[in-house]
């Protein structure tokens, strides 16, 4: 009979046995091509979609897309996602915090959506993302839902970052708050039977950078075309975006540490 061990670690299915928690496994390591682009918006819209836990810190959208490569829980394996969050405090009797909520992170494997949903809080859920091409000074993918294309990336007029402002990012990039929110619905009723503010600390380093000019172009998905999140992608479209303002991509490495995180009080 299966029996449930409090000192190892589970994901589903647990039955099988659990991993052994080793002190000091706090981090998955990639390698990395990300652009981030931030767009401005309303806060009255933004915080719409925020928990009451949280405070908007400042009316923009940052739209992040990350080819990832040689993951170490994957043994090397790869994914692609692209995210949506917006920048926020934290403020609780015991942990206040600055960082970043994400709203919506799609990708384009089941295996960092399984473990990024339960584990911490994040808002994963798949999409067929492409690889980014590079042409003419410019880079771009997409993202679709059984073929049906609801978002366009598109970075271009790119030129090199320099050493002093690639330095700088990297120390502001040695702890990223990147907050969860955990949430279990109830069995056979309406509400949810836990609800979690997250921490989930990640780290990141640039070898290389660019700055550029951005076009994000989302489109209107119908409930036939994608019945599990087509009203998401939806209220996306709706909001009121202005062009991206500020579009920086980076070739380098980065940390998930799910196993630094914690709940937030």
């Amino acid at each position: 009979m299966w029996k449930y061990d409090p000192k190892k670690i589970y994901h589903m299915p647990v039955f099988f046995g659990g991993t052994e928690f080793v002190p000091g496994m706090t981090s998955n390591v990639y390698d990395n091509v990300t652009i981030n682009m931030t767009l401005a918006c309303e806060a009255r819209k933004l915080k719409e979609y925020i928990p009451e836990e949280f405070e908007l810190m400042s009316p923009s959208v940052i739209l992040t897309f990350c080819q990832l490569r040689a993951v170490e829980f994957m043994a090397g394996g790869g994914y692609n996602l692209i995210q949506i969050g917006v920048p926020v405090r934290y403020e609780g009797k015991e942990n206040k915090l600055d960082g970043l909520f994400p709203l919506i992170i799609w990708e384009n494997n089941a295996i960092p959506i399984l473990g990024g949903r339960e584990e911490s809080g994040q808002p994963k859920v798949f999409a067929d993302i492409q690889d980014l091409h590079s042409y003419e000074n410019r880079v771009f993918t997409n993202a679709s839902y059984e073929g049906n294309k609801f978002l366009e990336l598109e970075m271009k007029d790119m030129v090199p970052i320099s050493q002093s402002k690639l330095d700088k990012m990297n120390e502001e990039s040695k702890q990223l708050n990147i907050f969860g929110y955990r949430c279990i619905p109830k069995v056979g009723e309406p509400g949810l039977e836990l609800r979690q503010p997250i921490l989930y600390p990640q780290q990141a380093y640039a070898d290389y950078g660019w700055s550029g000019k951005g076009v994000v172009d989302l489109y209107k998905l119908t409930a036939e075309q994608c019945p599990p999140y087509y009203h998401v992608v939806d209220q996306l479209k709706e909001l009121p975006l202005k062009e991206p303002e500020q579009v920086i991509m980076t070739q380098g490495n980065s940390k998930m540490m799910p196993f630094a995180g914690k709940v937030l009080s």
